[in-house]
Protein backbone atom coordinates (compact mmCIF):
# COMPACT_ATOMS: atom_id res chain seq x y z
CA UNK A 1 0.00 0.00 0.00
CA UNK A 2 0.75 3.92 -0.69
CA UNK A 3 1.13 6.58 1.69
CA UNK A 4 2.43 9.99 1.32
CA UNK A 5 4.59 11.85 4.48
CA UNK A 6 4.08 15.52 5.64
CA UNK A 7 6.33 17.88 8.07
CA UNK A 8 5.66 21.13 9.16
CA UNK A 9 7.92 23.69 11.29
CA UNK A 10 6.91 27.53 11.88
CA UNK A 11 8.98 30.10 12.55
CA UNK A 12 7.80 30.51 15.65
CA UNK A 13 7.61 26.78 16.45
CA UNK A 14 8.80 25.48 19.97
CA UNK A 15 9.36 22.21 18.55
CA UNK A 16 12.87 20.68 19.04
CA UNK A 17 12.07 18.25 15.65
CA UNK A 18 13.88 19.56 12.44
CA UNK A 19 12.46 19.10 9.11
CA UNK A 20 14.80 16.23 8.17
CA UNK A 21 14.21 14.52 11.94
CA UNK A 22 10.11 14.31 10.86
CA UNK A 23 11.03 13.17 7.18
CA UNK A 24 13.84 10.50 8.31
CA UNK A 25 11.09 8.87 11.45
CA UNK A 26 8.19 8.97 8.92
CA UNK A 27 10.22 6.79 6.44
CA UNK A 28 11.28 4.52 8.90
CA UNK A 29 7.50 3.95 9.48
CA UNK A 30 6.98 3.24 6.50
CA UNK A 31 9.72 0.42 6.54
CA UNK A 32 8.12 -1.08 9.53
CA UNK A 33 5.12 -1.22 7.95
CA UNK A 34 5.75 -2.25 4.57
CA UNK A 35 4.48 0.91 2.72
CA UNK A 36 5.77 2.48 -0.26
CA UNK A 37 6.38 6.41 0.24
CA UNK A 38 5.67 8.13 -2.80
CA UNK A 39 6.22 11.78 -1.39
CA UNK A 40 7.11 13.71 1.49
CA UNK A 41 5.56 17.43 1.59
CA UNK A 42 7.62 19.97 3.95
CA UNK A 43 6.36 23.53 4.93
CA UNK A 44 9.24 25.66 6.51
CA UNK A 45 7.80 28.39 8.27
CA UNK A 46 4.10 28.12 8.11
CA UNK A 47 1.48 28.48 10.83
CA UNK A 48 -0.50 26.08 12.37
CA UNK A 49 -3.45 27.91 12.55
CA UNK A 50 -4.81 27.33 9.16
CA UNK A 51 -4.34 24.66 6.53
CA UNK A 52 -3.67 27.41 3.63
CA UNK A 53 0.38 26.59 3.43
CA UNK A 54 1.65 26.07 0.42
CA UNK A 55 3.01 22.69 0.60
CA UNK A 56 -0.04 20.86 2.28
CA UNK A 57 -2.25 22.62 -0.76
CA UNK A 58 0.37 21.16 -3.17
CA UNK A 59 -0.18 17.74 -0.84
CA UNK A 60 -4.19 17.73 -1.63
CA UNK A 61 -4.13 18.44 -5.16
CA UNK A 62 -1.59 15.51 -5.24
CA UNK A 63 -3.93 13.29 -3.60
CA UNK A 64 -6.81 14.53 -5.93
CA UNK A 65 -5.01 13.83 -9.05
CA UNK A 66 -4.13 10.38 -7.83
CA UNK A 67 -7.59 9.61 -6.08
CA UNK A 68 -7.34 6.24 -4.95
CA UNK A 69 -3.53 5.45 -5.44
CA UNK A 70 -2.58 6.85 -1.86
CA UNK A 71 -4.74 4.98 1.50
CA UNK A 72 -2.39 6.83 4.34
CA UNK A 73 -1.04 9.80 5.18
CA UNK A 74 1.87 9.89 8.08
CA UNK A 75 3.09 12.50 10.14
CA UNK A 76 5.40 12.81 12.91
CA UNK A 77 2.44 14.00 15.64
CA UNK A 78 -0.19 15.66 15.17
CA UNK A 79 0.53 19.27 16.18
CA UNK A 80 2.82 18.78 12.83
CA UNK A 81 -0.96 18.33 11.10
CA UNK A 82 -2.61 21.14 12.95
CA UNK A 83 -2.72 22.90 16.24
CA UNK A 84 -6.33 24.06 15.82
CA UNK A 85 -8.64 20.94 17.45
CA UNK A 86 -11.84 21.83 15.21
CA UNK A 87 -9.83 22.12 12.12
CA UNK A 88 -8.13 19.03 12.30
CA UNK A 89 -10.76 16.78 13.31
CA UNK A 90 -12.59 18.25 10.50
CA UNK A 91 -9.54 18.09 7.85
CA UNK A 92 -9.29 14.19 9.08
CA UNK A 93 -12.71 13.52 8.25
CA UNK A 94 -12.70 15.53 4.99
CA UNK A 95 -9.60 13.34 3.58
CA UNK A 96 -11.01 10.29 4.88
CA UNK A 97 -14.30 10.79 3.28
CA UNK A 98 -13.04 12.92 -0.22
CA UNK A 99 -9.87 10.44 -0.71
CA UNK A 100 -9.97 7.55 1.24
CA UNK A 101 -7.08 8.63 3.10
CA UNK A 102 -6.48 7.58 6.74
CA UNK A 103 -3.93 10.29 9.03
CA UNK A 104 -1.89 8.89 11.32
CA UNK A 105 1.00 9.87 13.74
CA UNK A 106 4.62 7.57 13.63
CA UNK A 107 2.87 6.73 17.04
CA UNK A 108 -0.03 5.12 15.89
CA UNK A 109 -0.49 1.12 14.51
CA UNK A 110 -1.19 1.08 10.63
CA UNK A 111 -4.59 -0.84 11.60
CA UNK A 112 -5.99 1.76 13.93
CA UNK A 113 -9.62 2.08 13.72
CA UNK A 114 -10.27 5.60 13.51
CA UNK A 115 -13.68 5.21 13.91
CA UNK A 116 -13.48 3.97 17.78
CA UNK A 117 -14.64 6.45 20.52
CA UNK A 118 -11.61 5.96 22.48
CA UNK A 119 -9.29 6.71 19.47
CA UNK A 120 -11.25 9.50 18.64
CA UNK A 121 -11.30 10.85 22.47
CA UNK A 122 -7.19 9.84 22.34
CA UNK A 123 -6.73 12.05 19.89
CA UNK A 124 -9.33 14.72 20.63
CA UNK A 125 -6.78 15.30 23.91
CA UNK A 126 -3.78 15.32 21.92
CA UNK A 127 -5.21 18.05 19.80
CA UNK A 128 -6.13 19.87 22.87
CA UNK A 129 -3.11 20.19 24.25
CA UNK A 130 -1.88 21.27 20.90
CA UNK A 131 -4.47 23.94 20.83
CA UNK A 132 -3.35 24.55 24.17
CA UNK A 133 0.03 25.18 23.54
CA UNK A 134 -0.56 26.93 20.44
CA UNK A 135 -2.46 29.90 22.38
CA UNK A 136 0.95 29.72 24.83
CA UNK A 137 2.90 30.94 22.30
CA UNK A 138 0.77 33.45 21.28
CA UNK A 139 0.34 34.83 24.59
CA UNK A 140 4.27 34.64 24.91
CA UNK A 141 4.61 36.27 21.73
CA UNK A 142 2.15 38.95 22.54
CA UNK A 143 4.21 39.45 25.58
CA UNK A 144 7.52 39.94 24.26
CA UNK A 145 6.45 42.31 21.31
CA UNK A 146 4.45 44.05 24.54
CA UNK A 147 7.98 43.98 26.57
CA UNK A 148 10.22 45.08 23.52
CA UNK A 149 7.24 48.08 23.41
CA UNK A 150 7.42 48.97 26.81
CA UNK A 151 11.61 49.30 26.76
CA UNK A 152 10.91 51.29 23.54
CA UNK A 153 11.40 48.56 20.56
CA UNK A 154 10.04 48.39 17.94
CA UNK A 155 9.59 44.61 16.66
CA UNK A 156 7.46 45.03 13.74
CA UNK A 157 8.33 45.50 9.93
CA UNK A 158 9.91 49.46 9.77
CA UNK A 159 7.99 52.15 8.19
CA UNK A 160 8.90 54.29 5.54
CA UNK A 161 11.72 56.14 6.49
CA UNK A 162 13.38 53.81 8.67
CA UNK A 163 15.31 50.30 7.79
CA UNK A 164 15.01 47.38 10.55
CA UNK A 165 18.34 46.57 12.01
CA UNK A 166 20.11 45.61 15.33
CA UNK A 167 22.00 47.31 17.93
CA UNK A 168 25.20 46.53 20.28
CA UNK A 169 23.28 43.98 22.53
CA UNK A 170 21.73 42.22 19.25
CA UNK A 171 18.07 43.35 19.71
CA UNK A 172 15.68 45.18 17.15
CA UNK A 173 15.51 48.83 16.68
CA UNK A 174 14.73 51.24 13.65
CA UNK A 175 17.38 53.16 12.22
CA UNK A 176 16.43 56.49 9.56
CA UNK A 177 17.36 55.82 6.25
CA UNK A 178 18.25 59.65 5.14
CA UNK A 179 17.22 59.62 1.95
CA UNK A 180 13.52 58.86 2.62
CA UNK A 181 13.47 60.63 6.44
CA UNK A 182 13.88 63.96 3.67
CA UNK A 183 10.60 62.78 2.36
CA UNK A 184 8.92 61.66 5.32
CA UNK A 185 9.87 65.48 6.62
CA UNK A 186 8.40 66.86 3.71
CA UNK A 187 5.26 65.18 3.44
CA UNK A 188 4.37 66.54 7.46
CA UNK A 189 5.83 70.17 6.86
CA UNK A 190 3.04 70.11 3.73
CA UNK A 191 -0.22 68.40 5.13
CA UNK A 192 0.67 70.88 8.12
CA UNK A 193 0.36 73.80 5.82
CA UNK A 194 -2.32 72.69 4.44
CA UNK A 195 -1.63 70.89 1.24
CA UNK A 196 -4.89 68.95 0.12
CA UNK A 197 -4.78 64.85 0.20
CA UNK A 198 -4.93 64.59 -3.24
CA UNK A 199 -2.07 66.56 -4.08
CA UNK A 200 -0.07 65.73 -1.18
CA UNK A 201 -0.62 62.00 -2.18
CA UNK A 202 0.99 63.02 -5.85
CA UNK A 203 4.32 64.98 -4.18
CA UNK A 204 4.90 61.96 -2.48
CA UNK A 205 4.68 59.75 -5.34
CA UNK A 206 7.28 61.66 -6.74
CA UNK A 207 9.47 62.11 -3.98
CA UNK A 208 9.29 57.70 -3.97
CA UNK A 209 6.61 57.51 -1.46
CA UNK A 210 4.36 55.62 -2.82
CA UNK A 211 0.68 55.10 -1.18
CA UNK A 212 -2.50 54.38 -2.37
CA UNK A 213 -5.52 56.00 -1.51
CA UNK A 214 -5.66 58.66 1.26
CA UNK A 215 -6.70 56.53 4.33
CA UNK A 216 -3.10 54.64 3.80
CA UNK A 217 -1.60 58.89 3.72
CA UNK A 218 -3.10 59.41 6.87
CA UNK A 219 -2.67 56.56 8.72
CA UNK A 220 1.68 57.55 7.99
CA UNK A 221 0.53 61.00 8.94
CA UNK A 222 -0.84 59.28 12.10
CA UNK A 223 2.11 57.30 12.98
CA UNK A 224 3.51 58.13 16.46
CA UNK A 225 6.92 56.28 15.43
CA UNK A 226 8.10 59.23 13.23
CA UNK A 227 8.11 61.43 16.08
CA UNK A 228 10.24 58.87 18.35
CA UNK A 229 7.21 57.78 20.12
CA UNK A 230 5.29 54.45 20.81
CA UNK A 231 1.65 54.11 21.68
CA UNK A 232 0.79 51.17 23.80
CA UNK A 233 -2.70 50.15 23.28
CA UNK A 234 -4.78 49.68 26.58
CA UNK A 235 -3.69 46.62 28.05
CA UNK A 236 -5.11 44.42 31.38
CA UNK A 237 -6.54 47.31 32.81
CA UNK A 238 -3.86 49.65 31.79
CA UNK A 239 -5.02 52.79 29.68
CA UNK A 240 -3.59 54.02 26.50
CA UNK A 241 -0.28 55.75 26.92
CA UNK A 242 2.67 57.02 25.09
CA UNK A 243 6.41 56.15 25.45
CA UNK A 244 9.44 57.13 23.92
CA UNK A 245 11.26 55.18 21.70
CA UNK A 246 15.03 54.22 21.72
CA UNK A 247 15.24 55.50 18.09
CA UNK A 248 16.02 58.96 16.54
CA UNK A 249 12.81 60.36 15.63
CA UNK A 250 12.35 61.72 12.06
CA UNK A 251 9.68 64.76 13.16
CA UNK A 252 9.57 66.62 16.46
CA UNK A 253 6.87 65.77 18.48
CA UNK A 254 5.38 69.00 18.28
CA UNK A 255 4.73 68.59 14.35
CA UNK A 256 3.09 64.90 14.82
CA UNK A 257 0.51 66.14 17.90
CA UNK A 258 -0.52 68.81 15.22
CA UNK A 259 -0.88 66.14 12.52
CA UNK A 260 -2.94 63.86 15.12
CA UNK A 261 -5.47 66.68 15.86
CA UNK A 262 -5.87 67.70 12.55
CA UNK A 263 -6.98 64.29 11.80
CA UNK A 264 -8.81 63.69 14.34
CA UNK A 265 -11.36 66.35 13.58
CA UNK A 266 -11.11 66.07 9.76
CA UNK A 267 -14.44 66.61 8.68
CA UNK A 268 -16.10 64.43 5.56
CA UNK A 269 -15.01 64.30 1.71
CA UNK A 270 -14.33 67.90 0.68
CA UNK A 271 -14.21 68.83 -3.41
CA UNK A 272 -10.47 67.51 -4.85
CA UNK A 273 -8.62 70.25 -6.61
CA UNK A 274 -7.33 69.11 -9.94
CA UNK A 275 -3.98 71.30 -11.28
CA UNK A 276 -6.15 71.61 -14.60
CA UNK A 277 -8.78 72.98 -12.35
CA UNK A 278 -7.66 75.97 -9.80
CA UNK A 279 -10.91 77.29 -9.67
CA UNK A 280 -12.66 74.46 -8.08
CA UNK A 281 -14.08 74.54 -4.99
CA UNK A 282 -13.48 78.52 -5.25
CA UNK A 283 -15.69 79.75 -7.81
CA UNK A 284 -19.69 79.15 -7.71
CA UNK A 285 -22.33 79.93 -10.34
CA UNK A 286 -24.52 82.73 -10.00
CA UNK A 287 -27.60 80.78 -8.35
CA UNK A 288 -25.06 80.53 -5.77
CA UNK A 289 -23.98 76.49 -5.78
CA UNK A 290 -20.63 75.54 -6.05
CA UNK A 291 -18.72 74.51 -9.99
CA UNK A 292 -17.60 71.12 -10.37
CA UNK A 293 -14.86 70.96 -13.43
CA UNK A 294 -13.98 67.72 -16.21
CA UNK A 295 -12.92 67.45 -19.47
CA UNK A 296 -15.70 66.96 -22.49
CA UNK A 297 -14.65 65.57 -25.81
CA UNK A 298 -15.15 67.82 -28.64
CA UNK A 299 -14.69 67.06 -32.49
CA UNK A 300 -10.99 66.80 -32.60
CA UNK A 301 -9.99 67.41 -29.22
CA UNK A 302 -10.92 67.33 -25.38
CA UNK A 303 -12.37 70.71 -23.83
CA UNK A 304 -11.96 71.69 -20.48
CA UNK A 305 -15.19 73.16 -18.45
CA UNK A 306 -16.93 74.28 -15.35
CA UNK A 307 -19.96 73.56 -14.54
CA UNK A 308 -22.94 73.83 -12.10
CA UNK A 309 -23.66 71.18 -9.65
CA UNK A 310 -27.32 72.88 -8.97
CA UNK A 311 -28.14 73.97 -12.35
CA UNK A 312 -26.52 71.09 -14.89
CA UNK A 313 -27.31 73.57 -17.82
CA UNK A 314 -24.91 75.99 -17.07
CA UNK A 315 -21.48 74.94 -18.13
CA UNK A 316 -18.48 77.43 -19.07
CA UNK A 317 -15.56 77.31 -20.86
CA UNK A 318 -12.52 76.55 -18.78
CA UNK A 319 -9.65 78.36 -20.95
CA UNK A 320 -11.92 81.78 -21.11
CA UNK A 321 -12.24 81.58 -17.50
CA UNK A 322 -8.78 81.31 -16.91
CA UNK A 323 -8.03 83.73 -19.38
CA UNK A 324 -10.48 86.39 -17.48
CA UNK A 325 -8.72 85.26 -13.68
CA UNK A 326 -5.54 85.74 -15.22
CA UNK A 327 -6.10 89.41 -16.97
CA UNK A 328 -8.02 90.28 -13.39
CA UNK A 329 -4.49 89.25 -11.59
CA UNK A 330 -2.46 91.21 -14.44
CA UNK A 331 -4.90 94.51 -13.70
CA UNK A 332 -5.24 94.31 -9.62
CA UNK A 333 -0.98 94.14 -9.99
CA UNK A 334 0.70 96.76 -7.93
CA UNK A 335 2.33 99.18 -10.15
CA UNK A 336 6.36 100.00 -8.78
CA UNK A 337 5.62 103.27 -6.79
CA UNK A 338 2.88 101.11 -5.30
CA UNK A 339 5.56 98.41 -4.18
CA UNK A 340 8.14 101.08 -3.09
CA UNK A 341 5.40 102.18 -0.40
CA UNK A 342 4.44 98.41 0.70
CA UNK A 343 8.52 97.82 0.80
CA UNK A 344 9.32 100.48 3.17
CA UNK A 345 5.79 99.98 5.36
CA UNK A 346 6.75 96.14 5.51
CA UNK A 347 11.04 97.26 6.38
CA UNK A 348 9.19 98.87 9.41
CA UNK A 349 7.45 96.68 10.70
CA UNK A 350 9.68 93.23 10.20
CA UNK A 351 11.83 95.52 12.49
CA UNK A 352 9.44 96.28 15.30
CA UNK A 353 8.91 92.65 15.09
CA UNK A 354 12.22 91.55 15.51
CA UNK A 355 12.46 93.45 18.42
CA UNK A 356 9.33 92.28 19.59
CA UNK A 357 10.19 88.67 19.17
CA UNK A 358 12.13 88.56 22.62
CA UNK A 359 9.45 89.05 24.77
CA UNK A 360 7.22 87.32 22.72
CA UNK A 361 10.01 83.78 23.36
CA UNK A 362 9.70 84.82 26.78
CA UNK A 363 5.83 84.07 26.80
CA UNK A 364 5.42 81.44 24.70
CA UNK A 365 8.45 79.41 26.91
CA UNK A 366 6.18 80.43 30.33
CA UNK A 367 2.90 78.83 27.84
CA UNK A 368 5.20 75.86 27.20
CA UNK A 369 5.94 75.35 30.78
CA UNK A 370 2.46 75.83 32.21
CA UNK A 371 0.76 73.22 29.62
CA UNK A 372 3.79 70.83 30.52
CA UNK A 373 2.90 71.07 34.28
CA UNK A 374 -1.02 70.13 33.15
CA UNK A 375 -0.03 67.16 32.08
CA UNK A 376 2.08 65.74 34.63
CA UNK A 377 -0.58 66.81 37.30
CA UNK A 378 -2.85 64.75 34.31
CA UNK A 379 -0.80 61.76 34.68
CA UNK A 380 -0.91 62.19 38.58
CA UNK A 381 -4.31 61.89 38.59
CA UNK A 382 -4.73 58.95 36.48
CA UNK A 383 -2.00 57.10 38.86
CA UNK A 384 -4.12 57.88 41.90
CA UNK A 385 -7.25 56.72 40.01
CA UNK A 386 -8.74 60.40 40.17
CA UNK A 387 -9.55 59.77 36.55
CA UNK A 388 -10.69 57.19 34.23
CA UNK A 389 -8.48 55.96 31.36
CA UNK A 390 -11.32 57.55 28.80
CA UNK A 391 -10.84 60.82 30.35
CA UNK A 392 -7.09 61.03 30.37
CA UNK A 393 -6.81 59.67 26.86
CA UNK A 394 -8.60 62.88 25.61
CA UNK A 395 -7.25 65.24 27.70
CA UNK A 396 -3.37 64.16 27.25
CA UNK A 397 -3.89 64.18 23.53
CA UNK A 398 -5.24 68.08 23.77
CA UNK A 399 -2.55 69.11 26.19
CA UNK A 400 0.53 67.42 23.72
CA UNK A 401 -1.17 68.99 20.58
CA UNK A 402 -1.58 72.51 22.66
CA UNK A 403 2.16 71.89 24.03
CA UNK A 404 3.15 70.95 20.49
CA UNK A 405 1.98 74.24 18.77
CA UNK A 406 3.60 75.96 21.61
CA UNK A 407 6.92 74.21 20.75
CA UNK A 408 6.73 74.75 16.76
CA UNK A 409 6.33 78.56 17.74
CA UNK A 410 9.39 78.60 20.17
CA UNK A 411 11.55 76.72 17.49
CA UNK A 412 10.19 79.49 15.01
CA UNK A 413 11.00 82.41 17.55
CA UNK A 414 14.26 80.97 17.87
CA UNK A 415 15.76 80.83 14.73
CA UNK A 416 17.82 83.21 14.17
CA UNK A 417 16.94 84.55 10.96
CA UNK A 418 19.63 87.42 9.47
CA UNK A 419 18.67 87.07 5.82
CA UNK A 420 14.89 87.84 6.71
CA UNK A 421 15.49 91.21 5.08
CA UNK A 422 17.03 89.87 1.85
CA UNK A 423 14.41 88.01 1.35
CA UNK A 424 12.04 90.90 1.98
CA UNK A 425 13.22 92.59 -0.78
CA UNK A 426 13.64 89.79 -2.87
CA UNK A 427 9.39 88.48 -2.83
CA UNK A 428 8.27 92.53 -2.91
CA UNK A 429 8.75 93.09 -6.70
CA UNK A 430 6.74 90.09 -7.21
CA UNK A 431 3.65 91.71 -6.15
CA UNK A 432 4.53 93.87 -9.06
CA UNK A 433 3.02 91.19 -11.22
CA UNK A 434 0.64 88.81 -10.09
CA UNK A 435 -0.72 87.28 -12.99
CA UNK A 436 3.02 85.95 -13.15
CA UNK A 437 3.29 84.71 -9.87
CA UNK A 438 0.08 83.20 -10.21
CA UNK A 439 1.03 80.95 -13.82
CA UNK A 440 4.66 80.15 -11.71
CA UNK A 441 2.83 78.48 -8.21
CA UNK A 442 1.95 75.26 -7.61
CA UNK A 443 -1.62 74.04 -7.25
CA UNK A 444 -1.67 74.71 -3.92
CA UNK A 445 0.16 78.14 -4.01
CA UNK A 446 -2.00 78.99 -6.63
CA UNK A 447 -5.51 78.43 -4.52
CA UNK A 448 -3.85 79.93 -1.63
CA UNK A 449 -3.40 83.53 -4.12
CA UNK A 450 -6.31 83.53 -4.62
CA UNK A 451 -8.12 82.97 -1.28
CA UNK A 452 -5.91 85.77 -0.73
CA UNK A 453 -7.12 88.25 -3.24
CA UNK A 454 -11.08 87.19 -3.60
CA UNK A 455 -11.28 86.68 0.33
CA UNK A 456 -14.77 84.61 -0.13
CA UNK A 457 -14.59 83.51 -3.61
CA UNK A 458 -15.25 83.82 -6.97
CA UNK A 459 -19.15 84.34 -8.85
CA UNK A 460 -19.41 83.18 -12.52
CA UNK A 461 -22.70 84.43 -14.60
CA UNK A 462 -21.61 83.07 -18.08
CA UNK A 463 -20.22 87.13 -18.84
CA UNK A 464 -18.81 88.93 -15.78
CA UNK A 465 -16.39 87.60 -12.67
CA UNK A 466 -18.15 88.62 -9.48
CA UNK A 467 -16.95 88.35 -6.01
CA UNK A 468 -18.34 89.62 -2.85
CA UNK A 469 -15.31 91.29 -1.05
CA UNK A 470 -11.72 92.30 -2.49
CA UNK A 471 -8.46 92.14 -0.16
CA UNK A 472 -8.29 96.14 0.63
CA UNK A 473 -4.79 96.42 -0.39
CA UNK A 474 -6.07 95.91 -3.34
CA UNK A 475 -9.17 98.14 -3.58
CA UNK A 476 -7.13 100.99 -5.33
CA UNK A 477 -5.69 98.34 -8.15
CA UNK A 478 -9.93 97.59 -8.47
CA UNK A 479 -10.91 100.77 -8.89
CA UNK A 480 -8.68 101.68 -11.92
CA UNK A 481 -9.87 98.23 -13.89
CA UNK A 482 -13.10 98.97 -12.89
CA UNK A 483 -14.54 100.44 -15.64
CA UNK A 484 -12.81 97.33 -18.06
CA UNK A 485 -15.92 94.98 -16.89
CA UNK A 486 -13.49 92.69 -15.62
CA UNK A 487 -14.42 92.13 -12.02
CA UNK A 488 -17.49 93.31 -10.28
CA UNK A 489 -17.14 93.63 -6.39
CA UNK A 490 -20.51 93.61 -4.93
CA UNK A 491 -19.54 95.30 -1.94
CA UNK A 492 -21.05 99.24 -2.00
CA UNK A 493 -17.94 101.96 -3.04
CA UNK A 494 -17.54 103.98 -0.41
CA UNK A 495 -17.70 100.93 1.73
CA UNK A 496 -14.44 100.00 -0.48
CA UNK A 497 -13.37 103.50 -0.25
CA UNK A 498 -13.09 103.59 3.01
CA UNK A 499 -11.70 100.30 3.83
CA UNK A 500 -9.16 100.83 1.54
CA UNK A 501 -8.15 104.55 3.34
CA UNK A 502 -7.84 102.87 6.71
CA UNK A 503 -5.70 99.71 5.12
CA UNK A 504 -1.76 100.04 5.20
Amino acid sequence: MNAIGYTRISSKDQSVYSLPFQAQRIQEYCVRNDLYLKEVYEDNGECSATFDRADYLALERFLKAHKGEVQYLIVLDHDRFSRILVDALRKIEELQTRFGVKVLSVEEPLNLDVTDPNVFLHRTFKYTFANHELLNIRRRTARGIRQAMESGRVVNNAPFGYVNTRDDQGKPILKIDPAKAETVLKIFEQFLAGVDLTTLRKNASKMGCKREGHSSLLRMLDNCLYAGLIRLPAYEGKPERYIKALHDPIIPESMYWLAHEIIKGRPGKKARPNADFPLRGILRCQCGAHMTASYSKGKKKYYMYYQCTAERGKVFRGDVLHEKIEEILCHLSFSASQVERIYKYAKTELAKAMNFRTLSLKTKEQEFRDVSGKIEKLEEKMINDQIDASTYKVWFSKLSAQRGALENEIIGLKKADKHVFDRLEEAIPLLTNLKHLYIACSLEGQQMLLKRVFEVGLVYDGHVVRTPSINPALVDNYFRMKEKGLLVVEQPDDFLRKSWSCTA
